[in-house]
């Protein structure tokens, strides 16, 4: 007898485990599943076998050359043929009578005593089948006294259950029944061939087997077949030492002397049990794995080369190859954590949660459901600027919902909801809002606005927060939570946020209130006056769809379409409106730093002597405040960071000429330059040209998070009197500088250099550039 082995399944059912390897190839006691099944075809005296390919076939043929030589046929389908249609793809091969296995079960069925009757009873098809409780998820094989087949039920429901036996998926087969297989097309054993035999009235027997067989297609069944191994249910060649001794070790295994196990386990290959661990019952390690001081495990299967921290609980949980986690995790029943995933300390993984490969799971994270996209690493759940993320990340719909619930919680009074005018934002927005009502706080919500708008109403109405959500990509978007100032929260409040949501510690109440919708349009074009009048004398061009459709819903009494070829002014006003560029007279984009400085005449004119620039700013801004009789101050580089320092120095920062309604509010900001720029009948492009020029530039630089610490070390040790520090580490060199700053949310830092002239501002920029990766270079030496 020969046999053809199908191991073509991607194992969907099985991720994580299958994520990076195909279902044949899955572990079973430190060997892939498809090793046990062609051990076990040889021990019944089945030397010729073949293997049918599909999915990552090279994985499988290299696995088995180098185990077996070129003994084993390999037949690869380039496109799905279906159960039958991959073993009519080996015709040439089956010429004798042939046993079909599935390369992804855990059995010790006596392959001897199918085939014996399979020849007595005559019979061109023999299904092996086995008897198991519950038989919803199988074939249900119904045979007549004799043990021919009578009828078969594809996973039927329970009023269609008429038999507890059910197809293995193991066959024995005659080669002439390959002639019913069509060539190359999709054609399977159960839904097509066996119906078409019995119809045909060609002998198709069932043979019940009681030995061992258990189809690992999914977290469940893998881990309980590994139980029933330890257990001694079934033979995979070491049944009579794991019942005799309980024990089996591999070579070079350590355990401490106050290690203690207990049986049923498996250790493999150049493990080590250090102190106080308690290993076991029923638990399988792989080779080259660590289990830490007084960690448990029990009832667990390690892959390859995992990594135990100190004092964990380890209870159900499969570990796949690479796997680490650090001091006091705890894991329960079913679980399973993927290739080269990371737990954090403290973390807690409940029953049945997967970790999808090479995830981070954050220190204190309670994980209860499934982490298939991203890092699920929640401590970086808020960036820069509030929470960043999207629907298919880590602002999963359910995320949402439980976001808005702890918002709902942790502030106490009616909260404003809005978003720009996009469907993405809006979904998201209402996914917070069902959480924020669910938590028993008023939400009134004003769809789409923009944030100036937010922040007026907010301050205006006295309302407790506010939550805006804005689209910063195709796929990402951005909430940015609001206090009754009408100011970015700060970050007390985020981490209070951030630990809420980590360990689900949010209210559901029992009164629920329904939304109210508001207008704060309205009242903020009311607030500046938005109308003809506004734009004074000027030509100024509205650039973008955008900006005039975000005018003419702020004012509904005149329709901005205004498009000049000469004009004295561009604008371009961002969607949540906060942010606005302007080009002068001459078609010259404005950069940030000039946009400062008109803010800066602007608050002058108004009677204000104080004005906030961010630490990377440019040094004509100091020089020019000088001038005007402005006092400067620094500020870290984020916009929470100069908000605050805004509010430091302002008393009324809803007055218009405030420097935060000037710089947080691009409508407003257009406003009152206008209203400068027609008072003092200055053109913008004399302005820019009065501005002492400067070359401004800046690099990212990748590195990991830990080589941040490092980096900032060595360049703090370069430092001299005149460096400063602040956000990062700047130095001074007269008319030039150069500021490395870590990136607050990637693993990168950032290098700005300006000087008087582009060649001075790229030579300074490329020396420190070097000296980073040189600080990188000799760290990994």
């Amino acid at each position: 007898m020969k046999a053809i082995i199908m191991a073509g399944g991607e194992g969907s059912r099985l991720r994580p485990l299958t994520c990076g390897i195909p279902k044949p190839m899955v572990p079973m006691a430190g060997k892939p599943a498809i090793w046990h099944i062609i051990n076990h075809v040889q021990k019944h005296g089945i030397n010729d076998v073949g293997v049918t390919l599909f999915y990552l076939p090279h994985k499988i043929k290299d696995y088995l050359y180098e185990q077996y030589g070129d003994v084993i046929k390999y037949y690869v389908e380039d496109k799905p043929l279906g159960t039958a249609g991959s073993v009519k793809n080996a015709a040439d091969f089956l010429d004798d009578t042939f046993v079909v296995i599935s390369g992804d079960v855990i059995t010790d069925i006596d392959l001897k005593k199918a085939y014996e009757f399979h020849k007595n009873k005559g019979s061109k098809v023999t299904l092996v089948l086995t008897r198991v409780d519950i038989p919803l998820e199988y074939g249900v094989v119904i045979t007549d006294d004799e043990g021919k087949i009578v009828k078969f039920l594809e996973k039927p429901s329970w009023g269609e259950v008429f038999s507890d036996t059910v197809n293995t998926g193991i066959y024995i087969i005659e080669p002439e029944i390959l002639n019913f297989i069509p060539e190359n097309r999709q054609f399977d054993f159960s839904k097509d061939l066996f119906p078409m035999l019995l119809e045909k009235k060609v002998p198709v027997y069932g043979y019940v087997s009681n030995d061992y067989w258990c189809d690992i297609g999914n977290g469940v069944q893998y881990l309980k077949s590994h139980l029933d191994l330890l257990s001694g249910y079934i033979d995979l060649g070491f049944k009579e030492k794991i019942s005799k001794d309980g024990m089996i070790f591999g070579k070079n295994v350590f355990v401490s002397r106050n290690a203690k196990l207990v049986p049923p386990l498996i250790i493999g290959d150049n493990s080590v049990i250090d102190d106080g661990a308690v290993i076991g019952p029923n638990v399988i390690i792989g080779s080259g794995s660590y289990v830490g001081h007084m960690s448990t495990l029990k009832n667990s299967v390690l892959w390859d080369n995992i990594k135990i921290g100190r004092n964990n609980e380890i209870r159900g949980t499969v570990f796949c190859s690479g796997a680490i986690t650090e001091n006091n995790v705890r894991t329960f029943d079913n679980s399973i954590i993927g290739e080269k995933s990371k737990l954090q300390s403290f973390c807690e993984i409940k029953p049945n949660a997967k970790i999808w490969p090479n995830r981070i799971i954050s220190t204190g994270n309670i994980v209860e459901r499934d982490v298939v996209w991203g890092n699920n690493n929640e401590a970086s759940l808020f960036g820069d600027r509030g929470i960043k993320g999207n629907l298919h990340d880590n602002l999963t719909p359910d995320n949402l919902v439980r976001l808005g619930e702890v918002i709902g919680s942790v502030f106490d009074g009616d909260i404003l909801v809005g978003c720009v005018d996009d469907s993405y934002a809006r979904l998201a927005l209402n996914l917070l809002k069902d959480g924020i009502i669910s938590a028993g706080k008023k939400v009134y919500n004003t769809h789409s606005t923009i944030l100036p708008a937010m922040r007026y109403s907010i301050r205006k109405n006295g309302y407790k927060a506010g939550v805006f959500v804005k689209k910063l990509d195709e796929k990402t978007i951005n909430i940015i939570l609001i206090d009754e100032k009408g100011c970015d929260v700060d970050r007390n409040v985020e981490k209070k946020v951030l630990n809420k949501y980590k360990i689900n510690d949010y209210n559901i109440a029992y009164a629920i209130n329904d939304e109210v919708i508001v207008d704060v349009n309205k009242e903020y074009a009311e607030s500046l006056s938005l109308n003809g009048d506004s734009i004074g004398n000027l030509n100024v061009k509205f650039i973008g769809k955008a900006t005039k459709s975000l005018l003419s819903v702020l004012n509904q009494n005149r329709d901005y379409k205004k498009s000049v070829a000469n004009y004295d002014m561009g604008i371009k006003i961002s969607d949540d409106g906060e942010n606005v560029e302007i080009y002068d007279d001459e078609g010259h984009l404005l950069d940030e730093d000039e946009l400062d400085y008109l803010r800066m005449l602007v608050v002058k004119e108004n009677g204000k002597s104080k004005f906030i620039i961010p630490f990377n700013s440019s040094q004509f801004l100091s020089e020019m405040s000088k001038e005007l009789g402005i006092e400067t101050r620094f500020s870290k580089i984020s916009q929470l960071e100069k908000m605050k320092k805004m509010f430091e120095i302002e008393s009324n920062n809803g007055d218009g000429n405030s420097q935060f309604s000037l710089s947080f509010d691009g409508i407003n900001f257009t406003l009152r330059l206008i209203e400068y720029l027609s008072k003092k009948k200055l053109k913008l492009s004399d302005l820019k040209k009065s501005i002492p020029q400067r070359v401004k530039l800046n690099k990212v630089i990748n590195c990991d998070w830990k080589d941040k610490g490092l980096i900032i070390r060595k360049f703090y040790e370069k430092k001299d009197e005149k460096s400063m520090f602040l956000d990062g580490i700047r130095f001074n060199y007269g008319d030039a500088w150069v500021l490395l700053v870590p990136d607050s949310e990637l693993p990168a830092c950032k290098i700005y250099s300006e000087a008087p002239t582009k060649e001075k501002a790229e030579s300074l920029l490329n020396e420190y550039v070097e000296y980073v990766y040189e600080i990188i270079k000799s760290k990994d030496s």
